[in-house]
């Protein structure tokens, strides 16, 4: 027994040597690779957003965005004075059909379609209109109009004893997306205008049922109490917009913007000024911090008082969705942690306020959104949410903000989890009671590096630690036997006839490698990293350019919808991913 004992010791100690050798050579190969190492690598991935990134902004005409038709009658015909005004458009349908119409207008209106009365109300109240979801908008009125194959002429009636003096008017389906059937424009009246409507007045505040005579009939211009009244068309506003360098590589969306990738690029960006000594980093993401803060008023303005629902900064202001607050603001609280700056601190508050109270979430408190339809959760939001909730709570000395981050783990993962392939869905719905279709690779990727964040940054003597550890073992074990022999893993994770996809790759990545460092899984998992890595970095250019990162991606409904999902060089969502996934790699090889 003794000499059977003492051979199982030694082929045990044989074979841990031998995993060390494997490591140490993946590791090296890691690190010879174009002969640099990880943090050389991600350096490259952090210099190319720097070089892709400018602080400038131009001048554009401003157009309907997202098919929301909005008259503001203050530019056309003046404001300040109670008054009632006029705007006309034709809506052009290819059939018969009835379309629905979200509306939202200041105190009393009016509406006919062609010549008859379809709309009253005399309310006194301003207009309140929101966007609750990507591309999706709380009104206040719906009507359901009945339209004629053809032009359909449309005029509207705002009578208004306030400030603002407008009308918002979009149509829609019945999930409250834009209804794209129909148009509205003046062709019908004059073929060589770009305008889509006409306004007329101002008419003095009476009685909303008091007649002018453009509801009469249609004319040119009127004579109305010895002044000439003429159909004017409203001015062409002009927008600032942030600019994207012509040698940006990725140019869908500036790196200067407000965004939940950004953020997390951002963030990483410190952190990489840590681990390198190279302050320039940590100076790049405090001017991009700076920036936001020195324009916030006027874009600010931009977006609520000439409602440029798609102009820079919009997801700033728009503030209905996680997307818009935990994850952007993300350098921020990490500048906070450092330097406890009052500006900081006022521009972190609001946003706090609306992770912890104003998010829209189940009975039992998950967080959760309106979209694809109410009530779905989505593992994206586990990262949208709780960095930031954790580094408050280290900032605040709150107990509420690192409760609340890891009440949200076993929630998510109990909604989420597929029992028989050990992994996360893109998301469940409420109404069904039903997970969604994918096991998405980036879903999976959000899930475990908010996971290793809340290991990271939760109190050691936090009640819910265990549990999490729990999740984020189980979770680790699993990805390692979906990884690729190439070393990356793919966009649905349990499809490998679909792409391999390099953001959810760096996710694993970073999960696995900070894991072993912190003693929080097996040391076995340091060659799925190691791999990972080596993979990862044949996806980055010398440049530093990194390929293959899925494009933002909605709840699909079919399997086919992730498969051929594009993807999109130094797309933003994949960068903190990559420089994440860069530096744990590195301060592992230093174990």
């Amino acid at each position: 027994m003794n000499a059977l004992k003492h051979a199982g010791e030694v082929r045990l100690r044989a074979l841990t040597m031998m995993a060390a050798i494997t490591c140490a050579c993946a590791l090296a190969q890691a690190q010879t690779s174009n002969n640099r190492a990880p943090l050389a690598v991600v350096k490259s991935v952090a210099d190319k957003i720097i070089n892709d990134t400018s602080f400038e902004f131009k001048l554009v005409p401003q157009k309907t965005e997202l098919g929301v038709q909005f008259v503001d009658f203050r530019r056309t015909l003046g404001g300040g004075q109670p008054a009632t005004g006029y705007a006309l458009s034709f809506i052009t349908s290819a059939k018969d059909t009835t379309v629905a119409f979200g509306l939202s207008n200041s105190d009393g209106a009016k509406i006919w379609l062609n010549d008859r009365l379809v709309f009253r109300r005399a309310a006194s109240r301003p207009a309140e209109l929101s966007e609750v979801s990507y591309d999706r908008f709380a009104f206040q009125d719906t009507l359901r109009l009945a339209l004629q194959k053809g032009a359909n002429k449309l005029l509207v009636k705002i009578v208004t004893q306030r400030e603002p003096w407008i009308f918002f008017l979009r149509p829609i389906t019945p999930a409250g997306d834009l209804e794209g059937a129909v148009q509205f424009s003046l062709k019908p009246l004059a073929p060589d205008l770009t305008a889509a409507w006409l306004c007329l007045g101002p008419f003095p505040a009476s009685d909303l049922d008091a007649e002018f005579a453009p509801e009469k009939e249609f004319q040119p211009f009127y004579r109305y109490e010895n002044k000439t009244l003429a159909w004017t068309a409203p001015p062409q506003n002009m927008l600032a917009e942030l600019v994207v360098p012509p040698k940006a590589t990725y140019k869908r969306e500036p790196y200067s913007d407000w965004h939940y990738a950004l953020g997390a690029a951002m963030m990483t960006l410190l952190h990489l000024a840590d681990e390198s000594g190279e302050q320039r980093y940590a100076e790049f993401a405090k001017k991009y911090c700076d920036f936001i803060l020195a324009h916030y008023e006027a874009f600010a303005w931009q977006y609520h008082e000439q409602h440029a629902f798609r102009g820079s900064y919009h997801r700033l202001f728009r503030r209905t969705m996680l997307d818009d607050t935990g994850a952007p603001a993300l350098p921020f609280v990490e500048l906070l942690s450092r330097e406890r700056s009052e500006k900081y601190q006022a521009f972190v508050a609001p946003i706090a306020e609306y992770v912890l109270r104003q998010q829209v979430r189940l009975p039992d408190g998950s967080f959760c959104r309106p979209e694809p339809e109410p009530n779905t959760v989505w593992a994206d939001d586990l990262f949208m949410s709780g960095p930031f909730l954790l580094r408050m709570g280290k900032i605040t000395g709150e107990r509420i903000y690192f409760d609340e981050a890891a009440r949200q783990i076993p929630k998510f993962a109990a909604l989420l989890w597929d029992k028989k392939k050990q992994l996360f869905h893109h998301g469940w719905f409420s109404a069904t009671q039903k997970n969604s279709v994918a096991l998405w690779g980036r879903a999976n990727g959000w899930m475990s590096w908010a996971t290793s964040e809340a290991l990271l940054h939760l109190p050691s003597d936090h009640p819910s630690r265990a549990k999490i550890l729990k999740i984020f073992r189980e979770h680790v074990a699993s990805l390692a036997k979906y990884q690729s022999a190439s070393g990356l893993w793919h966009q649905v994770l349990d499809h490998p006839e679909s792409y391999e996809e390099t953001s959810c790759s760096a996710m694993f990545v970073l999960a696995m490698a900070r894991g072993v460092r912190n003693g929080w899984i097996d040391k076995q998992y340091k060659e799925n990293a190691l791999r990972g890595w080596q993979a990862i970095e044949k996806k980055i250019e010398a440049d530093g350019t990194v390929h293959g990162i899925c494009r933002g991606t909605g709840i699909g409904e079919e399997l086919d919808f992730y498969f051929n999902r594009a993807t999109f060089d130094h797309d933003p969502r994949g960068l903190g991913a990559v420089i994440t996934a860069g530096i744990e790699v590195a301060k592992l090889s230093k174990r």
